[in-house]
């Protein structure tokens, strides 16, 4: 299952990651089909600005780079989080895409690339995905485009996600 979570998250990522970082003002971007396709249609929804779009300011090697960096490091928490369903502790379910927040902050590059899924109690006879704890988690990866290399600003970080009954409670 992770494999193929992952050969899902490096093909979304690769073909999206182009399209995201449009400017140094743009707001998060939820990875979809539908904003790959061309002329940009699909049911997104906001964010849009009418008129042509300025060219990536991003090399399509450094956004390959990072495609490839996310989904290598990525795998290993989907793999931790398959351990956790196989021992019978409560996981999260990642969904294989993808958010971005792209910026700019002292002259360079900063992505901050987000993964997000819910939690889940594991089934008692192992098979299936168990019952939702109504939890929804995501997991921060942070990074900075240095030259040619991305450089982790931060370890990734698990929080509540926004708008769930837990982040409601820890506030």
């Amino acid at each position: 299952m992770a494999a193929k979570i992952r050969i899902i998250l490096a093909a979304s990522i690769g073909l999206v990651f182009g399209a995201l970082i449009v400017s140094p003002s743009a707001r998060a971007i939820e990875v979809k089909k539908e904003l790959v396709s061309p002329g940009g249609g699909g049911g997104g929804g906001g964010g849009a600005s009418a008129g042509p779009q300025r060219a990536n300011p991003i090399p399509a090697a450094m956004r390959q780079q990072l495609a490839d960096t996310l989904a290598n490091e990525s795998d290993n928490y989907l793999n931790e989080e398959s351990e956790k369903k196989s021992s019978g502790q409560n996981y999260v379910d990642l969904e294989p895409k993808f958010t971005y927040l792209p910026s700019q902050k002292g002259g360079k590059w900063v992505v901050q690339a987000t993964l997000e899924g819910n939690e889940y109690k594991p089934p008692k006879n192992g098979e299936g995905k168990g019952r939702k704890t109504g939890g929804r988690k995501q997991l921060i990866f942070n990074y900075r485009l240095d030259g040619n290399k991305w450089t982790e600003v931060e370890p990734p970080k698990w929080q509540d996600a926004p708008g769930t009954a837990t982040a409601a409670k820890s506030k």
